[in-house]
């Protein structure tokens, strides 16, 4: 050997002594590759915040081309769709609170840094999520030019999933209405060579309606199956098992041959998903073969679960608003679920998607699409990019949280209210006052909830008193104006609330004289005059000053909107007397007691016809 190196000219030493060293560092590399490629998969894993206790009954997708029924498989993935568990009917925001009820405020267990460079924020500020002007068609021009974006890198494979859900059906018709145009668009730039088109549908089951991807020339055949998607009426939509199998299907797709194929979801709905306990299975499933998600979806209603779109009854006309999961935008309730004084403000945009689609749609390099944002107040896109919410896993946010007593404590107190057994409404505030003995009953029965109410409105107080100490470390906006807002309206219910039991004690004790004989019934009005002690009109004063606070420094969000609301009505109360007359009653010369037997008649009538119309219940669709 080493005579026959020593025969070889200077340049074949060379070649072969660059070949070894060219092959040594080729397995140094594969061994680091695959050791990061394992270290991002298990880093992800360990990401998983909801567990696998959480799972869905009837989770068997169905694959057979535009079926909807229970029986069909999304090969080759069905072994994958059928697992046995209990349906997680308990809310996001409950399951939340479970996770904090044992915390003790003001202190802090002190808990270990992650050490995954994985659980870092999420760095998609005004990225991840885009109100679209121009409602679908605005929505597909955006799609357009994320298709053609892709296929100047590569192929790419296009798919689409639709919510069954039967108030997408008009959005669903929309979109199909505009596929043509969108492939149309591509082929004037002459990009549509390499494109390719699946469409799937889901709701409490799936159902693939292309079985293999469709190319330009045979889209007419995506654009029928999407306009023939029967409704699903379970009114449960299980998007994210839907995602999982469509990438088990379609992780190794390769149409066209040879060469990377870009693959896109596009995921068509108007609510948050009833299966978010697979949110991070899925996001690592996306993450690892390279599948990018896009969703065209409603803005969350700001801090609450549930949004209502409206539906026609087909036999009468009559217009009913019914309750779809449309967030809450953030991982955790933030926003004290308080009545206000003369009626509340209705919807209110959050200017976000729901968290579960957004956090998919940023980890997975994707974007959140806002075509619908509702009919309440909408806000500018550029000041509420300030206010993005937290799209890094519930887990990582939740050890930040308890490091400061504050937001500990906001969360606690904002799930209290999320409790459909805390309920929160202010009392009756007319009363009759035909006689002194029916006054004095009506004031007696109004006064019986509101010990209850105070009672919990004091316990929430107190959880956040406990943790008001650390408002002073909160840097970030959005927590800021909700720990404001909620300290804000929580002194104010409770101002009022005091002063409406005093009001009602005071009128029982003594009842007052009308001023005109003619008048026959007393109500509360509010009035500048806080007449409840100094405690009271201490926390009046302080309530202002949290409430301004948030108008001044975070002028034109959901939070100072809703804190000029609360300061619209005044915190104390005042009587003002009313009269109340039956139909004929009037220009008849009739003794007090028949005028008192008359009035209360007609209240009567009216209660039965109240009590009539609750025993006939209309059966209402699930949307």
């Amino acid at each position: 050997m080493r005579n026959a190196l020593r025969d070889l000219p200077a340049w074949g030493i060379s070649l072969v002594v660059n070949l070894t060293i060219l092959f040594a560092l080729s397995l140094i590399v594969a061994q680091v590759e695959h050791a990061a490629r394992q270290l991002a998969i298990d880093s992800a894993i360990e990401e998983q915040v909801l567990e696998e206790e959480y799972v869905f009954k009837d989770t068997t997708l169905t694959d057979a081309v535009g079926s909807m029924g229970d029986t069909a498989t999304f090969t080759p993935a069905a072994s994958l769709a059928t697992q046995a568990g209990k349906v997680n009917d308990v809310p996001l925001e409950r399951r939340i609170e479970k996770t904090f009820q044992d915390l003790k405020l003001p202190e802090m267990a002190a808990l270990e840094p992650l050490k995954s460079d994985v659980t870092s924020r999420v760095n998609v500020k005004g990225n991840e999520t885009e109100v679209v002007a121009g409602g679908v068609e605005g929505v597909m021009d955006r799609i357009t030019l994320e298709l053609r974006r892709s296929l100047e890198e590569n192929r790419t494979m296009a798919i689409w999933l639709f919510d069954a859900s039967g108030s997408l059906k008009e959005r669903r018709g929309a979109i199909a209405e505009r596929f043509d145009t969108v492939y149309k668009q591509l082929a004037k730039l002459k990009a549509t060579e390499g494109l390719y088109t699946v469409a799937a549908t889901f709701g409490k089951s799936a159902a693939l309606l292309t079985p293999t991807p469709v190319e330009h020339a045979d889209l007419s055949k995506v654009v029928e199956a999407v306009k023939s998607i029967p409704n699903d009426p379970s009114g449960i939509e299980n998007v994210f098992t839907a995602l999982r199998l469509c990438v088990e299907k379609f992780r190794a797709s390769n149409p066209g041959g040879g060469g990377r194929v870009n693959k896109l979801v596009f995921i068509v709905t108007d609510e948050r998903g009833d299966d978010f306990q697979m949110l991070e299975e899925v996001i690592n499933l996306c993450k690892q073969y390279h599948f990018r998600v896009f969703v065209v979806g409603n803005a969350a209603v700001f801090g609450q679960e549930k949004g209502f779109v409206e539906w026609k009854d087909p036999s009468d006309g009559e217009v009913f608003f019914l309750p779809v999961d449309q967030g809450p935008e953030s991982s955790h309730a933030q926003v004290l679920q308080l009545p206000f004084l003369g009626g509340g403000l209705g919807q209110i945009s959050a200017g976000f998607g729901p968290y579960t689609l957004s956090r998919l749609c940023a980890e997975t390099g994707g974007r959140y699409f806002i075509t619908e944002e509702g009919r309440g107040e909408k806000f500018d896109p550029a000041v509420m990019r300030n206010y993005t919410p937290d799209y890094r896993p519930v887990r990582v946010i939740e050890q930040e949280i308890r490091k400061n007593p504050a937001l500990t404590a906001l969360v606690q107190a904002a799930s209290l209210t999320y409790d459909p057994q805390n309920t929160f409404a202010y009392p009756e505030t007319l009363f009759r006052a035909y006689n002194d003995n029916i006054l004095r009953e009506e004031l007696r029965e109004a006064q019986k909830p509101v010990a209850e109410i105070n009672y919990k409105l004091n316990q929430m107080f107190s959880i956040l008193s406990a943790g008001e100490k650390g408002r002073a470390n909160i840097s970030d906006a959005r927590w800021q104006a909700s720990f404001d807002l909620a300290m804000g309206r929580l002194l104010a219910m409770r101002v009022r609330m005091e002063g409406y039991n005093r009001m009602l004690a005071a009128m029982s004790v003594s009842p007052r004289s009308f001023q005109d004989p003619q008048n026959n019934m007393w109500r509360l009005v509010p009035s500048d005059e806080v007449d409840t002690g100094p405690t009271m009109r201490k926390a009046a004063e302080q309530a202002r000053e949290y409430l301004k606070r948030v108008i001044d420094e975070h002028p034109g969000t959901p939070w100072a909107l809703l804190a000029e609301k609360e300061l619209s009505q005044p915190l104390g109360w005042s009587w003002k007397e009313e009269r109340r007359t039956v139909p004929g009653m009037e220009g008849r010369n009739l003794s007090d007691e028949e005028r008192v037997r008359l009035l209360l008649a007609e209240d009567e009538r009216r209660e039965q016809e109240r009590q009539r119309r609750r025993s006939q219940p209309r059966e209402l669709p699930k949307l």
